[in-house]
């Protein structure tokens, strides 16, 4: 692929969540910049983007007061891909602008809710299949059991044992950009095995009560984050320390717990 989708998103007043059709992007900081490829979590047509203020309001409820003016900036881009991370000649599609001002009342918390048609032709992602199927008051348990399990093998390096965790993502990421499955199953493996032996999970991931385990609407889809409202699945290199982030979707059909994204 020779193109890459990105949105550019910055916010004003104070912290939210930049989210798109429902599913949770990042964290946008005040006086910082997020700047990401989003083809995993696009479809043809019609898309929503949503800029959600996390906290600072003057009270609860659907509709809550703003403590303070906050404003949202999105800019949907096209560029020309030249590698991980290597973007060039931005050609900017659209540019979406949100706020509300002190005392305003936010509707949910949004700062920006848009919907834009953006120009792509993947293959129907499955998360927007499971989307359609409603939360059980069961899934948080079953998350929680999942968690533990697979963080369990992230500790003990068992790289073949956590690979089936994602067969669901990576055959769709296959299929999408007609990769062979095969090796898309083998470069992710290689990925993990670096992540388990040179890597060490955060203490925070380890921990069931800073588990933030938040629904996208009223779905069985679940983005796991921190108490941060950051991803919950972070590692720290062991040689230089860097911190890696591993931002994580899972589904839960009937009782089967997967990695959607």
């Amino acid at each position: 692929m020779d193109k890459s989708l990105l949105l550019r998103a910055s916010v004003k007043g104070q912290d939210a969540l930049l989210m798109l059709n429902g599913m949770v992007l990042g964290k946008l900081t005040v006086g910082q910049e997020l700047r990401l490829p989003v083809h995993e979590y696009i479809q043809s047509g019609e898309n929503r983007i949503q800029v959600e203020a996390i906290s600072s309001t003057a009270q609860n409820g659907a509709k809550p007061l703003s403590a303070c003016n906050v404003d949202a900036q999105v800019l949907v881009e096209i560029q020309k891909d030249r590698g991980p991370g290597s973007f060039v000649n931005a050609n900017v599609l659209f540019r979406l602008q949100g706020s509300v001002l002190r005392g305003q009342r936010f509707n949910k918390n949004r700062v920006l809710d848009t919907r834009v048609d953006l120009p792509v032709s993947f293959p129907r992602w499955r998360y927007l299949d499971v989307m359609q199927s409603p939360a059980d008051s069961d899934d948080q348990e079953r998350i929680q059991d999942f968690l533990l399990k697979m963080l369990t093998l992230f500790q003990g390096q068992k790289v073949s044992a956590l690979l089936p965790y994602f067969s669901v993502r990576n055959r769709e990421v296959a299929t999408a950009y007609g990769l062979d499955l095969q090796q898309v199953h083998s470069t992710f493996a290689s990925h993990l095995e670096q992540m388990c032996t040179h890597c060490t999970l955060n203490d925070k991931a380890l921990d069931p009560a800073q588990w933030l385990v938040r629904p996208v609407r009223q779905s069985s889809i679940y983005a796991l984050l921190n108490p941060e409202h950051q991803p919950l699945l972070q590692f720290n290199a062991n040689q230089s320390g860097t911190l890696h982030k591993w931002p994580m979707h899972v589904g839960v059909l009937g009782s089967e717990v997967f990695v959607l994204r």
